[in-house]
C-alpha cells in the first residue's frame, strides 16, 4: 500500500511539473536547424580549389596585395571567379570562350577584372583563352600570397599571345 501511494505521488508530481512549465517552443523545433540554401556554383568553386593541391606558385607572377582590410564573402569570391567570360561555371564550361580582350566577373561585392597583357599599336591584341583549371590555379596561388583582402597579379599564359592580368577588388 505504501509503495502504491509513493508511486502515485511521484507520478502526480512529475505530471504537475511537466504541465506547469510549458516550453516556449515544441521539443522538435529546439533541435531543428534553419536551412541555408547555397547555389551550386559555391560547391563548384570549393571543389575546384580543393583540386589545386598542391598550389603552383609559378602559375602567377607579380602578385600585389592591395587592401588586406577588404573582406569578401567566400561564396562571392568563388562565384565572381566563375562569372568571368560570361560564366565558366558548370561542367560543360571548360575555358573562356570567344577570346575577349578583357572580361569582368561579379558576385556580391567581389569583382574579378581580367585583361590580356599583349596589345599592339592598333588597339587590338591578344584574347583571353584561360582554361577553368588554369584560372582557378592562378586565383589559388594569388590567394596563397595574399590570404586576405583584394589583390592583383598576372596569370602566366592564358591568352592567345602573352599573359592575363587580373584584379580582385570590392564594389
Amino acid at each position: 500500500m505504501f509503495t502504491h501511494t509513493l508511486l502515485l505521488t511521484l507520478l502526480l508530481t512529475l505530471l504537475t511539473l511537466t504541465l506547469a512549465a510549458p516550453s516556449s517552443q515544441p521539443w522538435y523545433e529546439k533541435y531543428h536547424q534553419r536551412r541555408v540554401i547555397v547555389p551550386q556554383s559555391y560547391y563548384e568553386g570549393l571543389s575546384l580549389r580543393r583540386q589545386q593541391n598542391p598550389i603552383k606558385p609559378n602559375a602567377v607572377r607579380d602578385v600585389v596585395c592591395l587592401d588586406p582590410k577588404t573582406r569578401f564573402v567566400l561564396y562571392d569570391e568563388h562565384a565572381a571567379s566563375l562569372a568571368i567570360c560570361s560564366s565558366i561555371a558548370g561542367s560543360s564550361a571548360t575555358r573562356c570562350e570567344g577570346a575577349p580582350r578583357e572580361t569582368v566577373g561579379r558576385s556580391g561585392k567581389a569583382v574579378f577584372t581580367l585583361q590580356a597583357t599583349e596589345r599592339d599599336s592598333s588597339g587590338g591584341g591578344a584574347g583571353i583563352t584561360l582554361s577553368k583549371a588554369a584560372w582557378m590555379g592562378c586565383v589559388a596561388a594569388a590567394r596563397e600570397a595574399c590570404p586576405e583582402g583584394s589583390f592583383r597579379g598576372v596569370c602566366v599564359g592564358g591568352a592567345t599571345r602573352g599573359d592575363v592580368q587580373f584584379t580582385l577588388t570590392s564594389l
